[in-house]
This record gives structure tokens, sequence and C-alpha cells, in this order.
């Protein structure tokens, strides 16, 4: 009979035990794996603009309306990470298709650091590119850490044109692209 008591003891004990430990256990995994952040992407609020071949093609940089603009744009998502990528230029000339440089600032960390944004050159010319395939930019991903990013966009730091060919003609920027976003 006095084994039945400790037995019974020791299988509430237990018991009593398993049950605590159910809720316990439960929320210590969830705090283990957080949801993941869905990613998000931000536009620069001010794009960087530029006038391409600017001494040899008919004086393009006297006719202001003749403006190139690439928009950057990043996406945030994982923490502490940014990839940073960019559409075409608005104008699909051959000479605008050139590297952007995007230079970054964790305002919250004092974090900075330097990007760039390659232009994809088709690889074919001899037939006509379609316009999905010209001018498209290879994404560069970088730890910023978390907090708030300033960047800048520039089209003047970078040294490679595309086509190779065009380089021989300056690229004048008008203003650099701008945007700033939250990194979780």
């Amino acid at each position: 009979m006095r084994k039945t008591r400790v037995r019974r003891s020791i299988t509430g004990t237990v018991a009593a035990a398993a049950v605590l430990a159910l809720p316990l256990g439960s929320s210590a995994a969830a705090a283990a794996n957080p949801p993941q952040v869905p990613a998000t992407t931000t536009v620069f609020q001010v794009p960087a603009t530029f006038v391409s071949a600017c001494s040899t093609v008919g004086f393009q940089c006297w006719v202001p309306y003749r403006l190139a603009t690439v928009t950057p744009s990043a996406i945030t998502g994982a923490p502490g990470v940014v990839t940073f990528t960019a559409g075409p230029p608005a104008t699909r000339s051959t000479l605008d298709c050139i590297d952007v440089s995007v230079n970054w600032l964790n305002v919250t960390t004092g974090a900075a650091g330097t990007t760039v944004l390659s232009a994809v050159t088709p690889v074919d010319y001899s037939r006509p590119v379609p316009p999905e395939d010209w001018c498209r930019y290879t994404p560069a991903t970088v730890a910023t850490g978390s907090g708030t990013i300033a960047a800048t966009a520039d089209v003047n730091a970078s040294a490679r044109i595309v086509p190779l060919w065009s380089g021989v003609w300056p690229q004048v920027p008008v203003g650099p692209g701008f945007g700033v976003f939250q990194v979780p």
C-alpha cells in the first residue's frame, strides 16, 4: 500500500511538470522563431538625373527635356540587409545605360558603404535587343544593419558605360538620386 502512494505521488508530480512545461515550451519555441517580416520595396524619392553623350551628339546638353533618369529602389525584409536595384532609364537610349553607384549611411548606427548597380550588357548586338533585355541592372545586396538608411545614387561615380564603345562620350550628372527607408 505504501508503494502505491509513492507511485501516485511520483506520477502526479510528473504529470504536473508536463502540464506546466507544455505552455512554457511552446512559448520558448515561438520566441526562438519570430515570424518573417515581409519584404518591402522603397523607390528612391528622388531619381538620379543626367545627360548622355553631351559633347558629341548634337549638343544634347543644351536640350533640357532630354534628361535621362534612373530610379533605384531598396528591398528590405531580412534583418539588417538591403538589396538595391534599379529599372532601366526612362529614356532607354543606347547611351543612357550606365552603372549606378549607391552610397548609403545607416543613420542609427553610423555604418556606411558604397555599392554599384552594374548595367547588364546584352549578349548579342547582331540583332535587335528586346526592350525587356535592354539596360537592366544587377541587384546588389549589402549588410547595412538595422535602422534608418539614407542613400544617394550617382551616375558619374561609375566608370563603366554599356555598350562599352559608348564610354568615350561623357555623361553629365544633373542631380543625384536620394532615398530614405527603414531596415528591420
